[in-house]
Order: C-alpha cells, then sequence, then structure tokens
C-alpha cells in the first residue's frame, strides 16, 4: 500500500507542476533571446562567410517576433533560440567568391535545423522545441534564392512556438 501511495503522490506531484509551468507559459510574456548559431553552422563560417549569420539571425527573429506578436513583452519569460544548422540554396558571396565557376545560377538542396528553450522568469525551464527540415528535391531549387529552404524551416518553427504559446494560452484560461 505504502508503494501506490507514493506513486501517487508523484503523479499528483508531476501533474501539478505540468499545470504551474503551463501556467507559466501562459501568464508570462515572452521576449527574444539574441539568436545563437550551433557549432555545425559556425564550422562553415569559412566557406559561407560570417555575414551570413547575421542575415539568418534577422529571418529568424522576424519570423518569431510575428508569430509570437501577442506573447511579446518584457521581465516574462526568455526564448532561447539556437540555429544548429542551415545549407543554401544558391551559393552566398563567399562561396563564390572563393570558387571559381560558382555562380547564383548554381543551386542545391538547402534547410536547417534549430532548437529553442523556454526559460521562465524563476529560471526554470517551461518547454523546449527542436525543427529540422530539408528540401527533397532538387527540382524546386531551381526556382528557390539563396535561403529559400532556411527561411521555410524558420518560419515553420517560429509557427511551432507560436502554435505552442497560444495552446498555453488557451488552456491556462
Amino acid at each position: 500500500m505504502l508503494r501506490l501511495i507514493t506513486k501517487t503522490f508523484s503523479l499528483a506531484a508531476a501533474a501539478a507542476l505540468s499545470l504551474s509551468a503551463g501556467a507559466a507559459l501562459a501568464a508570462e510574456p515572452v521576449s527574444i533571446a539574441p539568436i545563437q548559431i550551433g557549432e555545425a553552422l559556425a564550422a562553415k563560417a569559412d566557406e559561407i562567410g560570417e555575414r551570413e549569420f547575421d542575415r539568418l539571425r534577422e529571418i529568424l527573429r522576424g519570423d518569431l517576433e510575428r508569430e509570437l506578436a501577442g506573447h511579446l513583452g518584457e521581465n516574462g519569460s526568455v526564448l532561447h533560440v539556437t540555429i544548429l544548422d542551415a545549407d543554401p540554396n544558391r551559393p552566398t558571396m563567399d562561396e563564390m567568391a572563393a570558387t571559381p565557376g560558382l555562380s547564383m545560377e548554381s543551386f542545391s538542396i538547402g534547410g536547417a535545423s534549430l532548437e529553442a528553450e523556454l526559460i521562465a522568469s524563476s529560471g526554470d525551464t517551461l518547454q523546449t522545441y527542436s525543427y529540422a527540415w530539408r528540401s527533397h528535391s532538387i527540382h524546386n531549387a531551381a526556382y528557390a534564392g539563396t535561403w529559400s529552404d532556411a527561411r521555410r524551416t524558420f518560419n515553420r518553427f517560429a509557427a511551432e512556438i507560436g502554435d505552442s504559446l497560444e495552446s498555453a494560452a488557451a488552456d491556462g484560461s
């Protein structure tokens, strides 16, 4: 009988913790921390060029700000995002400068992988997110811009986080 009570208590404690995390997720405003670059992408700095990291950060921040617009604010939760890896559909300026014969008419399969962690003002982790997507066909890349598939990935990732916050807000009210 003692085991059953302990197990019931731990299930109840876990449920209470889950409910309080859901309430915190729904109640606190969210700010976006500076977007980080993961090791795999950082290793490509000499190849694609450092300035592309700023471009990717800017694209992702815009998508996140759009999707989280109703939840953004200060003194609440902080979303820490890392772009783990990204591949362009077209050569970057640095790639073209380093490789003779490469042009903007060259194209390849692109995409990205990302992760994020939503940290409450108390320091507790409220939610973790991860998303990766790569195009499955080279045929679509012929009509893509430099970061088209990465943009698509960022957009979907931001939408996933936005949906998560909307769901928590609906459950918390």
